[in-house]
């Protein structure tokens, strides 16, 4: 339905026009001759019987994000529309979207995960640093999300037009964001889409966390067009078959700082798995603390293994100088930076002289180690084993941060010797946000003591309980086979000659296709060729 009572405001900010003002807005600038976004809903369009469309101010392969008006309150809003149109396509002189013929099924899973990530995002309310969800509602075929508007300009304007910021600025904006997506990540929601663009800066000068998307939009190879972001997305966001959690959203918001602090973004994350150096100038380097260079380079660690993993250790590392155990632990990471030192004698007080010799005692000291422990076959990564073992069983643990991570992943460091304690698990429940085979929950808590050799109690997930039939083109039945028990399908096969298809290989399945969505534990029948029929 469309509204013509609002032809009269601004279809950005909904300030009333007149008609001297040409169609541009006085309040915001906006020029309203420019016509609506072909694939977007018409201007004035009314859904749920109270929201006025605006323009569309972004689309991405999830949807699309309209300005809006909310006729009860006469505020401003922020609409985000499902419709991923690789999947399906707006029904001609209507609003209704309807699926492509053969995506339906993909276009219903993806429609429940868009409601799913509203209502968790909807319960991050009492974060005043996240854009608040103020309404969700199914209509035309699709589903739509209403996000409270606050003014504000993206980080990277802020930057591109007032340029870099100190150290002490990056800190003070950037500790309520850590915190943040530090609980919203423990509630099974990454971001995956952390970056200049998506960070906001509200009028006084605080950081708002805004442009969720589900995960199909914020990692390759999925149905629907993905939108990461070149220099803040991980390396694992580019390949479907890797796992992206929290320690991608922790890249992401390194990536963010370094921007803030130097107006560049590290190089792509596929690049970087060339050469992983970070160009910042000497200056940028000067103005910070040795902890936080640490902190950074742990956090932008290419892959993801050798990352921090969570916003909880980021944290630490970012608000006190590190132990010498952990100094030792993170040397590989901080060679990583290209820190050129070099200053002139010239005008140096005699205090900065001082620690300038300190310094070289002290790189001298950390050479003669090195040639040392050289001369025994020993490297810093064993004299850290060492000084694990010695202090581990000395001294009480402080507990890990397991939640979204691999529990195999977790079995195996523990039987290796990394960690002293055991883990049990609780229960095995499906799960639509956590991983399969990926901790739900934990007890105790990260950051609570646990004695050397103690118990960890976890949940673990079994996935979602909706699994699609994946693709068989090309395939011999021993190989869908293995993938369909692994997706926790329970195959069986019939024979059937064919004249396209080797013997051996798959036709199809019988009685479902691929893309459908099919319950965990489903019986699926493999149709599998004989050859060409004998004539």
């Amino acid at each position: 339905m469309e509204c013509p009572m609002e032809s009269k405001l601004c279809m950005n900010c909904f300030t009333e026009l007149h008609a001297g003002d040409g169609g541009i807005c006085p309040a915001c600038g906006w020029d309203n001759g420019k016509p609506q976004l072909p694939a977007g809903l018409r201007y004035g369009t009314v859904l749920s019987s109270h929201y006025s469309i605006g323009r569309a101010k972004a689309m991405n392969g999830e949807g699309i994000t309209y300005a809006a008006l909310d006729q009860t309150t006469r505020r401003a809003v922020e609409i985000r529309e499902f419709f991923p149109t690789t999947l399906a396509e707006r029904v001609a002189g209507e609003q209704s979207v309807q699926p492509l013929p053969g995506h339906e099924s993909a276009y219903a899973r993806l429609l429940d995960d868009f409601l799913a990530l509203s209502k968790g995002v909807s319960r991050l309310r009492e974060l005043t640093v996240v854009t608040t969800v103020l309404d969700i509602f199914t209509e035309n075929n699709t589903a739509y999300s209403v996000y409270e508007y606050v003014p504000a300009t993206s980080l990277r304007k802020l930057i591109d037009h007032s340029g870099p910021l100190s150290w002490n600025a990056v800190n003070r904006m950037f500790m309520p964001i850590l915190t943040a997506l530090g609980l919203i990540n423990s509630l099974g929601i990454a971001h995956l889409g952390v970056s200049p663009e998506t960070l906001r800066v509200t009028k006084d000068n605080t950081l708002l966390i805004t442009g969720f998307s589900i995960r199909s939009a914020r990692q390759a190879g999925y149905e629907i067009g993905e939108e990461l972001f070149p220099g803040f997305a991980a390396v694992e966001q580019y390949d479907r078959r890797t796992v992206c959690g929290e320690a991608s959203d922790v890249y992401a918001l390194a990536a963010c700082m370094v921007y803030a602090m130097t107006g560049h973004a590290p190089d792509p994350a596929p690049d970087r798995l060339r050469d992983q150096r970070l160009m910042i100038s000497k200056e940028v380097l000067r103005s910070l603390p040795p902890y936080v260079v640490t902190a950074i380079a742990n956090a932008l660690q290419v892959r993801a293994e050798d990352r921090t993993a969570s916003f909880e250790r980021f944290k630490t590392e970012l608000s006190s100088a590190p132990t010498i155990v952990n100094e030792v632990d993170q040397t590989h990471a901080i060679r990583r930076i290209p820190i050129d030192m070099e200053i002139g004698r010239r005008g140096l007080p005699p205090m900065a002289w001082l620690i300038g010799s300190l310094a070289i005692t002290l790189v001298a000291l950390f050479i003669v180690a090195s040639v040392w422990m050289g001369e025994r076959g020993m490297s810093f990564g064993d004299l850290k084993h060492l000084f694990d073992r010695e202090t581990v069983s000395a001294q009480e643990l402080e507990t890990p941060y397991l939640i979204n991570q691999e529990y195999a992943a977790w079995e195996e460091r523990i039987a290796q010797g990394d960690y002293h304690f055991t883990l049990r698990v609780s229960d095995r429940i499906f799960n639509d946000t956590v991983q399969e085979g990926h901790i739900i929950s934990q007890s105790p808590l990260a950051g609570e003591p646990l004695e050397s050799g103690g118990e960890i109690v976890v949940t673990v997930s079994r996935g979602s309980a909706t699994r699609t039939l994946p693709a068989v083109q090309g395939m011999s039945y021993e190989t869908l086979e293995g993938i369909l028990r692994a997706d926790g399908f329970v195959p069986s096969r019939v024979e059937q000659a064919s004249d396209g298809v080797e013997a051996g290989y798959v036709v199809g399945y019988e009685g479902h296709s691929e893309g459908d969505a099919l319950e965990y534990g489903a019986a699926v029948t493999v149709i599998v060729s004989t050859g060409p029929a004998a004539e």
